[in-house]
């Protein structure tokens, strides 16, 4: 999407290092029993140690020769649930060239401890790094309540050291969780400033809503010009394998993901911008498009900590839509709102100021497919959870101006499904939804309603966060006109950042932070507003 100018919006109108990520209210340890490791689909060999309360244990590899340290894009965990989490990593000496690696699969240890120092290696076990997979790592591990750092070894490197923890348990009660939102870090914008300040704030797990990679072709004006991207607009597995290493040997990206726990889900950009389903952005590239979207879903799945199987075939499905929890205290609705979706409508046409077309209104257009949308109506009505957090891509809210859609790319090109859902949160009563939303480069804070945007009854909470690194989409000079839509509560337009979210059972409270210059990594993160929901309420309001 092109960026929105004052003068063409109004027109019509006129006429780090890690850190010691901490949960203070975390459980003791529930008692569950912990199954052996199993990689999720890679094919991969696996052998667990018992649980982490269990005599240490160390596990070996056979030797391995190497050009270099292949720990160059860092580690990462992921998708945690009672019992575990996922722990990730990716073997590349040379990260920025197909990875640089031996035409081999590599046994690849991965250890646990209580301490960064790894004093006492209280777990571990080997996981296998494919060549098909790109000598990726996905190892399921067991571990009990708590806080435990990580690491892996092979051919006498050792990683860098990350912190992870398990979600606690149904049924537990949870005092308090703090959640980052984050989303869109285009690797030419700016620097990750943003990502330091994750690091540095602590969370309990961070939620990626998409666009974590960009696929356009590098840029000689890319400033600074150390941030370009490599090669030209990918395609293959390879080419997008590339783009991600480009952007995970930024060291602030690396901390984040290290400091704690990530729930990851994808947008457009990772594959390529506004696609649809099986349809391209532009009609003349639909004949290679599905081998190019499996290339990228595989490449996604290699670079992220997500327990889900790999792809398989680019006629599949690739399900990444998934729930989770955290205890009594937030159910977890994770969204795909890409592979399922209708067409853009109306041609995608950008910043009209004509009214929709009768197409956008269509009942039979879907943003999340029939399927998934009956999947999220189940997991929200069946949860006994406080909250109940939707992992979303793109904007629920109407932000349509005098019946103009100006991006029909969010949920206002697909009107009659959004007022579907709306009203089906209302019909089931559904407490306590609050929605993370990326993609749109700005921040805003937003009331659900079922039937009319200014009237209907309250049904939930949307926080859009602003882009990591990504420019805005929409000038600054707009921001008291988008403060008059009804629904919309604030709106900040001029700067990066991210929202970090501190949930008890009584308040959900959103602080949204900015970075002062994108241009910076050493850059000020500052608050720039807090906006609290009481429990019960579906209301959401701005602290003084």
């Amino acid at each position: 999407m092109q960026p929105i100018s004052r003068r063409v919006f109004l027109a019509g109108a006129a006429a780090i290092a890690i850190a010691a990520c901490s949960d203070d209210a975390r459980p003791a340890a529930d008692g569950t029993g912990a199954p052996g490791a199993t990689e999720p689909g890679s094919g991969a060999s696996t052998t667990a140690a018992a649980t982490t309360t269990d005599e240490p244990t160390t596990s070996t590899a056979a030797p391995v020769e190497l050009p270099g340290d292949p720990f160059t894009i860092g580690v990462a965990s992921g998708d945690p649930d009672a019992r575990g989490a996922v722990l990730w990593t990716r073997l590349a000496p040379d990260p920025l060239n197909g990875g640089g690696m031996p035409a081999d699969d590599v046994p690849v240890v991965w250890e646990i401890s209580a301490t960064p120092e790894f004093t006492e290696v209280v777990a571990s076990g080997t996981e296998t790094a494919t060549v098909q997979h790109g000598h990726s790592v996905h190892a399921v591990v067991p571990l009990e309540q708590g806080d435990w750092y990580y690491r892996f070894r092979v051919g006498g490197y050792t990683s860098l050291v990350g912190l992870t923890r398990p979600a606690p348990a149904a049924g537990t009660d949870v005092a308090e969780a703090r959640i980052a939102a984050a989303s869109c870090q285009h690797y030419e914008s700016g620097l990750y400033a943003a990502h330091r300040d994750i690091a540095e704030q602590a969370p309990s797990f961070v939620v990626w809503l998409g666009d974590y990679i960009y696929e356009g072709a590098g840029s000689a004006n890319a400033d600074p010009a150390d941030r370009t991207h490599l090669g030209p607009e990918p395609t293959t597995v390879e080419e997008y394998r590339n783009r991600y290493a480009r952007y995970k040997t930024d060291p602030q990206l690396q901390a984040s993901h290290a400091a704690c726990p990530w729930f990851v889900i994808w947008d457009d950009h990772e594959v390529e911008n506004n696609y649809a389903g099986l349809a391209p952005q532009e009609p003349a590239d639909a004949a290679g498009f599905q081998e190019r979207r499996f290339a990228a879903y595989q490449a996604w799945w290699e670079h992220q900590p997500v327990r889900l199987s790999p792809p398989t075939g680019a006629a599949d499905e690739y399900r990444i839509y998934r729930d989770a929890q955290w205890g009594d205290l937030v159910q977890i609705a994770l969204l795909d709102g890409r592979q399922y979706r209708s067409d853009q409508a109306c041609g995608d046409v950008a910043l009209s100021l004509e009214p929709a077309c009768p197409e956008a209104s269509d009942p039979a257009r879907t943003m999340l497919g029939d399927e998934q949308e009956q999947w999220l109506l189940d997991t929200l009505g069946a949860s006994a959870a406080t909250w109940k957090l939707i992992g979303n891509q793109v904007i629920i809210a109407d932000a349509t101006f005098n019946e103009a859609v100006l991006n029909y790319d969010q949920w206002d090109g697909y009107q009659a499904a959004r007022e579907q859902l709306l009203q089906s949160f209302a019909d089931a009563a559904i407490e306590n939804i609050v929605v993370l939303t990326g993609d749109i480069h700005l921040a805003a804070v937003a009331q659900l309603r079922a039937g009319d945007r200014a009237a209907g009854p309250n049904v939930g909470v949307e926080f859009v966060t602003t882009s990591v690194s990504s420019g805005g989409l929409v000038g600054e000079e707009l921001t008291d006109v988008l403060k008059t839509f009804p629904n919309l509560i604030d709106a900040e337009l001029a700067h990066r950042g991210y929202s970090l979210h501190t949930v008890t059972p009584q308040q959900w409270t959103a602080d949204y932070r900015i970075v002062t210059d994108v241009a910076s990594a050493d850059s000020e993160v500052t608050t720039f507003g807090t906006y609290l929901v009481a429990a019960g309420s579906n209301t959401v309001t701005k602290a003084p």
